[in-house]
């Protein structure tokens, strides 16, 4: 089932609009088909806002909606208790999803209509009922290329140097909404356009396919029918792959086949959530790909965040980059001594490495940024790490 969207629903800006709006109050909450309607304008407004998130949070008093769009986590509505229940299991229906199962975590897709990805929706037991978080993976139009992300000439050659590598892993970190896809898809791009005396075999494993790249020979898994990421990556490297694109680290076992497909041959390009590129290290760790491998296997690591522009409607985001700096000696003697994101930090910075809270206060200086887009990324009381 496709979740049936409205062309004509009411506009939201979360930096201008009142967050206590509320853009459900033109709707009949005594019609039998209020929850169809709500759901459906709800997922309008995420999609217009281009949102990566919709949040249903289920409180003593009632239903409460939230959206986070570039970044930003504002409230839409709060629907009656006496209606929560139908707009649950209205989205819960959408997905796939057991509407009779309250008391289990649960994952599911929502198909949205064509011309679109889809979005992955998870439900959790809670207090006062159940929590449902939306996550959007909107079908991208523009094929991005590296030039066109604002990268500067240091951190656009670095890219360059490394997706042009015949091995090695190139791991882009962030936040969601931060730009991980978009610069990965950026990489493919890149080499799918290479010469034909340059051009190597190129295969993907996603979840979801985002963007079509000729060239590519992208694969998208399905859990539903045993298609996971450990089977697919297992497939993947028996394809004679030169570069493979693997579209999130999400456990143990694909980092560790990451870093071995890396150690023997391959070019990997994936992505991480991670806040820093200390984070970064220390959460590879944790996921016990071994050091060696770390030290000897990545190629670039980079965390990004895209932050509002006050430059004008050509520029709404600005696009910064931490690069971890070569691993030499005392970064080297850091990550095998200590799996700590705070000393690797620091000590990336003491080589040199322009943190993000750096660059983003750089831009507030000359007036790029603003002063609340600033502290919502970086907390102005600590270092961010």
């Amino acid at each position: 089932m496709k979740a049936k969207i409205a062309s004509n629903q009411p506009t939201f800006d979360p930096q201008t609009s009142d967050p206590h709006t509320d853009i459900l109050a033109t709707l009949n909450s005594k019609s039998l088909d209020y929850a169809v309607k709500v759901t459906d304008r709800l997922i309008q407004i995420a999609i217009d806002n281009r949102a990566s998130d919709l949040h249903f949070d289920s409180t003593a008093s009632g239903l409460l909606i939230r959206m986070r769009a570039q970044g930003i986590l504002s409230e839409l509505a709060v629907v009656a208790s006496d209606k929560s229940s139908q707009i649950v299991a209205r989205v819960k229906s959408l997905s796939g999803l057991l509407s009779y199962r309250s008391d289990v975590p649960q994952e599911g897709r929502m198909p949205l209509a064509p011309g679109r990805a889809d979005a992955r929706v998870c439900t959790l037991p809670t207090l006062h009922g159940e929590r449902l978080v939306v996550r959007f993976s909107i079908a991208q139009s523009r094929q991005w290329e590296l030039t066109d992300l604002g990268l500067t000439q240091d951190i656009y050659g670095q890219i360059c140097k490394s997706v042009d590598s015949a091995s090695g892993v190139v791991l882009v970190c962030g936040p969601a909404g931060s730009g991980k896809t978009t610069t990965a898809y950026a990489m493919m791009q890149r080499l799918a356009q290479a010469s034909e005396s340059t051009r190597r075999c190129l295969v993907s494993l996603e979840d979801p396919i985002e963007q079509a790249i000729d060239g590519v020979a992208q694969s998208q898994i399905q859990p539903n029918v045993g298609y996971t990421w450990t089977t697919g990556l297992k497939a993947m490297l028996r394809q004679d792959p030169e570069v493979m694109l693997i579209g999130e680290i999400r456990d143990a076992e694909t980092a560790q086949v990451v870093f071995q497909a890396a150690s023997t041959g391959q070019l990997v390009i994936s992505t991480m959530h991670a806040r820093s590129v200390g984070d970064a290290v220390a959460r590879l760790i944790d996921m016990e790909v071994p050091k060696h491998q770390i030290l000897a296997a990545i190629s670039l690591l980079i965390a990004l965040r895209l932050v509002r522009s006050n430059e004008g409607i050509d520029r709404d985001r600005i696009l910064i980059v931490e690069k971890l700096p070569p691993i030499q000696t005392e970064l080297r003697e850091a990550i095998l001594s200590e799996s700590c994101a705070i000393r690797i930090h620091e000590t990336a910075v003491q080589q040199g490495m322009q943190t993000l809270k750096e660059q983003a206060a750089a831009l507030f200086q000359r007036g790029a940024i603003d002063e609340i887009t600033f502290r919502r990324h970086f907390d102005l009381n600590r270092e961010e790490q």
